[in-house]
Formats: structure tokens, C-alpha cells, sequence
């Protein structure tokens, strides 16, 4: 069920059972300012980086990206630059996530997002569960994603990136 639909058999379903429509509420965060459509954004385009991931879709992980994009990545020894689509989508081809068959989850209690105009700094973290359909699954990788984000021709795309290990996993602290 698509969640637009679940919202619009909710209703009906209360008046069935008796209940009245406003002892209801829709369930997640709700977010009322200037920048809640921005933050709505932000966590699609975060949702499609992991879907990107699990998927190992290139083709929508690089459209997440803006074309003058920059890729920080200091959790491979030595700590590696990519700038450019060519080098991030090779960077992304050759990533454990593209060369095994990974679950990215991300803990979404812990995303942050700080709007400014077109651009916003972002934060999150990306656990990657391997042997995700078998009993022996296992935490793969887990890293962290931060940095500046873009608004261009009406959507957000990663502009200059840092990923990072998140090693220990913790409830409470933010590797940046």
C-alpha cells in the first residue's frame, strides 16, 4: 500500500470501527517552518542515495550528484579525492556496496539538516547490512555522509561530500 493510500483508507477504516477522524495522526515528525518542504527534499534525496546503494542502481546514485561535485572519502587508506561524475561514478562502481550485495540502512534519528537559501549542510550515516536475506547476515560497512548540498533546477544534489567511518556505532555521536 502506497502511504498517499494509506492515508486516504485511514479515515474510512475509523469510521467503520466507530472512531472519530480526529482522534487520528498521521504517524511521523511534523515539521511546520519556511524550510519544512527544503527538509522534505533533503531526506528524499538521502532516501534515494540508499535506495541507490541497495539497489546498486549507478544510474540513480549519480543523478543525486551535481556535475561539479567533490567526494571526500577518508575512511579507505589513503584517504581519497574523486571530483566530477567520472570520478565518483568510478568510485561508486568499484565500492563494496557495488561489488557485493548490500541492505544500506540509515538510523534517521540521528540525519541532520541545517538549510541556507540553495544549499544546506547535511549529515547521516549509512550502515550497510551484507547477507541481508540470509541468517547470517552481518554489518558490512558502516560511514558516515556529510557535507554541502546544492538546490539546481529545483532539486538537491550532493555538491561536496565527506564520508567517513562510524566506528564505534553509537545512539549519540556524530562523526563529523
Amino acid at each position: 500500500m502506497q502511504r498517499r493510500e494509506f492515508f486516504r483508507t485511514v479515515p474510512v477504516l475509523a469510521g467503520v470501527a466507530g472512531l472519530t477522524g480526529s482522534t487520528l495522526v498521521p504517524l511521523g515528525a511534523q515539521v511546520i517552518g519556511p524550510d519544512s518542504t527544503q527538509v522534505a527534499e533533503i531526506y528524499e534525496l538521502q532516501a534515494a542515495f540508499h535506495r541507490a546503494k541497495t539497489t546498486q542502481d549507478i544510474e540513480l546514485m549519480m543523478s543525486l550528484w551535481d556535475p561539479e561535485a567533490v567526494l571526500n572519502v577518508e575512511s579507505v587508506s589513503p584517504a581519497a579525492t574523486y571530483v566530477g561524475s567520472d570520478q565518483i561514478r568510478a568510485f561508486f562502481l568499484s565500492s563494496g556496496s557495488w561489488q557485493n550485495q548490500r541492505f544500506s540502512l540509515v538510523p534517521s534519528f540521528k540525519t541532520q539538516i541545517q538549510v541556507q537559501g540553495d544549499y544546506a549542510l547535511l549529515y547521516f550515516e549509512c550502515h550497510d547490512v551484507g547477507n541481508y536475506a540470509l541468517p547470517t547476515r552481518y554489518i558490512a560497512a558502516d560511514g558516515t555522509v556529510s557535507g554541502m548540498i546544492r538546490k539546481t533546477g529545483g532539486k538537491w544534489l550532493f555538491l561536496n561530500i565527506t564520508a567517513k567511518k562510524s566506528s564505534p556505532l553509537s545512539i549519540d555521536t556524530y562523526y563529523k
